[in-house]
């Protein structure tokens, strides 16, 4: 993980450095429009990793185990496929949301089905921008063409699980 946020900082740092190189106020632009995402995002970011922090204190942990955990198999994994259609909202939300399933024993293939059918089929995006700007019967195909991936990917995650050291 720390190479991760190391490539981060140091993608930042190359582009200020490239803002500043080219002295026609692009780094204090750059600079401000950084500062109101933080001061944007900086609220969500709590509250969702609260909720995170909370669901994993309150989800009933065996409960979750038995229905999504490692053992549930191709069950918990249709079950998590669904599950990742009730979640309307953003990354914000889904991934600590996913952080906290983890936590409480959901295993590998069922969270990568969970995020798979959040992904594919989120909600809010499809009522808010799929159907206004592409119509119901492009949202219908696509859905329907698409409605296997969740299941699939998390029975393809199963198999790499077994396969892959980690």
């Amino acid at each position: 993980m720390w190479v991760i946020a190391l490539a981060f900082w140091a993608g930042a740092a190359a582009m200020m450095a490239v803002a500043a190189r080219r002295r026609d106020g692009s780094l204090r632009e750059g600079l401000r429009l950084s500062g109101n995402y933080i001061v944007l995002m900086m609220p969500r970011m709590v509250l969702a990793l609260a909720l995170a922090g909370f669901a994993a204190e309150l989800v009933p942990g065996e409960l979750v185990s038995h229905w999504l955990g490692a053992a549930s198999g191709l069950r918990g994994i249709l079950i998590a496929s669904v599950a990742g259609l009730a979640v309307p909202a953003g990354g914000i939300v889904a991934f600590p949301l996913a952080l906290a399933l983890l936590k409480v024993g959901v295993g590998i293939p069922q969270l990568v089905a969970f995020l798979t059918a959040w992904e594919v089929f989120a909600i809010h995006r499809v009522l808010a921008f799929e159907i206004p700007f592409l119509g119901m019967q492009f949202v219908a195909l696509r859905i329907a063409s698409s409605f296997m991936l969740p299941p699939l990917a998390g029975v393809l995650a199963a198999g790499l699980v077994q396969v892959l050291p980690g």
